[in-house]
C-alpha cells in the first residue's frame, strides 16, 4: 500500500488546532503526526500549504439510498450513521467498498405498528410492547445493526396526520435489551416534552434538536442525563428561504441531476405555516452552552438535503446558531465518534484510521472553508471526488428517492383524501 505524507498543513485534530503540520499515512492508519521531517523517500507527498487538515467527517444521522455512501465520500464524509434503513439497502451499502463512506446502521428502527416512518418504509417488523424488546434487538443484531434506533412521539407536536407511537415503558425495555447487547440507543424525538420523557429510559442519544422551545429546566435535565443530541438543523433546507443551492462550492459539485431534484423540492406542497427553525437553532445553542454534546447530522435524504453535501450546510447552521466554528467541527468529528463508540476515528492521532479531509482555508475561523475540498482519504486511500456524478450509483440513488417520494405522496393521499396542504 502507498505511504502518503501530508506536509505544510494547519491541523485541526478533532477538538482543537494543534501545533503539528504533517501527517504520515500507512497501512490504512495514521502512522505519525508531527512536522515535515516525517516524510520519507518514496512517500507520496501532498503539499497542504494554505489548507487545513481535518479528521474525516461523520454524519450522525442519515437514511441510506443506493450509492449514498459513495456520494457522501466525495464531500469528505468518511463515516455515516444510518438511523433507519431496510436490510437489503444496508447490505448493499456495506458492500460498497473502499470508494464509499463507512456505514454504521441501526437497520430497522423500533416503532409502533403503523408508526413513523411507515409511510416511507413499510412493510417492516413493528414493536407492540415491552415483551417484544429482546427479540427485536436480537433480530437487528443478526442483520448487522451496530446501534438501535427507537421512535417516540408524545403527541404534543400536532400536525394533520398523527401516527401511533411506542410508549415510554416499551422504549425502556428496548434500551435495556440494547445495552445488554452493547448497543448505543438513539431515540427519535421532535418536541421538548418528548426529549425529557425519554431521559429516565437511559437512551444515549436524542435524534433531533426539538422544534419547539426548550425551557431552562428541560435543558438542565438533558444536560444532567448525559445524553448527546443530533442537531439535524439542515431539515430547514427543505423549505423556502434556505437552500443548499445557495452554496456555490457545494452546488457546483452536486451535478445537474441532484441540482434539479433540489429545485423541484423547493416547489413541492408546503404546510400553511412553516416551522420556525430559529427555535431549533436556539435550542441547539442552549444545549451546547449547557455542556450537552451536539452531534452534526443531516437526516439526508429528507427534502432539501443531499448525502455528504448537507453536512457542510449543517456545520453552517450550527455556527449560525451561535456555536463556534471549532465546536461545530468537533460536532462532526470527535463527538459522534465518542457517542457511538467509534474509538478508531474522529481525531487525527497516530494509530487511528487514516480518514482525513484537506480543505482550502481556515474552517476553524470560517466554517464555509469546509466546502472547499482539496482531497479526501478513507483508510489512507485518496478518494475520487468526481466519480459519483453521472455514475450508475447516482442513477440508482435518484431512482430510489423518486420511488420513495411517490410512495409517501400516495400514502398521504390515501389517508387524507388528498395532499395534507395546498
Amino acid at each position: 500500500m502507498t505511504t502518503t505524507t501530508i506536509t505544510g498543513a494547519r491541523i485541526f485534530d478533532g477538538e482543537r488546532l494543534c501545533r503539528d503540520t504533517a501527517v504520515r499515512l500507512t497501512d490504512r492508519r495514521i502512522d505519525a503526526v508531527g512536522d515535515d521531517t516525517l516524510r520519507r523517500p518514496g512517500d507520496e507527498h501532498v503539499d497542504a500549504r494554505g489548507g487545513t487538515l481535518l479528521p474525516g467527517l461523520i454524519d450522525a444521522h442519515v437514511h441510506l439510498l443506493p450509492g449514498a455512501p459513495r456520494q457522501a465520500l466525495t464531500f469528505g464524509v468518511t463515516t455515516v450513521l444510518d438511523m433507519f434503513s431496510k436490510p437489503d439497502t444496508v447490505r448493499a451499502a456495506l458492500a460498497a467498498g473502499p470508494g464509499a463512506a463507512d456505514v454504521r446502521s441501526s437497520g430497522i428502527g423500533a416503532t409502533a405498528p403503523g408508526g413513523h416512518p411507515s409511510l416511507m418504509y413499510a412493510p417492516f417488523p413493528y414493536v407492540t410492547g415491552p415483551r417484544d424488546a429482546e427479540g427485536f434487538v436480537a433480530d437487528r443484531i443478526a442483520e448487522g445493526a451496530t446501534h438501535l434506533k427507537v421512535l417516540y412521539d408524545d403527541g404534543s407536536g400536532g400536525g394533520p396526520m398523527p401516527m401511533p407511537s411506542l410508549d415510554v415503558s416499551t422504549i425502556a425495555a428496548l434500551t435495556e435489551a440494547a445495552h445488554a447487547a452493547g448497543l448505543v440507543v438513539a431515540a427519535h424525538v421532535s418536541t421538548a416534552r418528548a426529549a425529557v420523557d425519554l431521559l429516565p429510559t437511559g437512551v444515549d442519544v436524542l435524534a433531533h434538536v426539538p422544534f419547539d422551545a426548550l425551557a431552562e429546566h428541560q435543558v438542565a435535565a438533558i444536560a444532567t442525563a448525559g445524553v448527546a443530541v443530533i442537531s439535524t438543523l439542515s431539515i430547514a433546507d427543505g423549505f423556502p428561504g434556505t437552500s443548499l443551492l445557495t452554496e456555490p462550492a457545494l452546488a457546483a459539485r452536486l451535478g445537474p441531476a441532484w441540482r434539479a431534484v433540489l429545485e423541484r423540492q423547493q416547489q413541492r406542497w408546503l404546510p400553511p405555516q412553516l416551522p420556525d427553525f430559529a427555535v431549533a437553532r436556539e435550542n441547539a445553542r442552549l444545549l451546547h452552552a449547557a455542556g450537552v454534546p451536539l452531534l452534526a447530522g443531516t437526516d439526508a435524504p429528507n427534502p432539501g438535503t443531499v448525502h455528504g453535501a448537507s453536512l457542510h450546510r449543517e456545520l453552517g447552521h450550527l455556527v449560525a446558531a451561535g456555536i463556534s466554528p471549532p465546536a461545530a467541527l468537533t460536532a462532526a468529528t470527535a463527538r459522534p465518534a465518542d457517542a457511538f463508540g467509534l474509538g478508531d476515528r474522529g481525531r487525527i492521532r497516530a494509530g487511528l484510521r487514516a480518514d482525513l479531509v484537506l480543505v482550502d482555508g481556515r474552517p476553524d475561523e470560517d466554517i464555509t472553508a469546509t466546502q472547499r475540498l482539496r482531497a479526501v482519504w478513507k483508510e489512507g486511500v485518496r478518494a475520487d471526488l468526481a466519480g459519483y456524478v453521472g455514475s450508475a450509483d447516482e442513477a440508482a440513488g435518484l431512482a430510489a428517492l423518486r420511488a420513495q417520494t411517490e410512495k409517501v405522496i400516495a400514502a398521504v393521499r390515501d389517508r387524507l383524501g388528498g395532499p395534507p396542504w395546498s
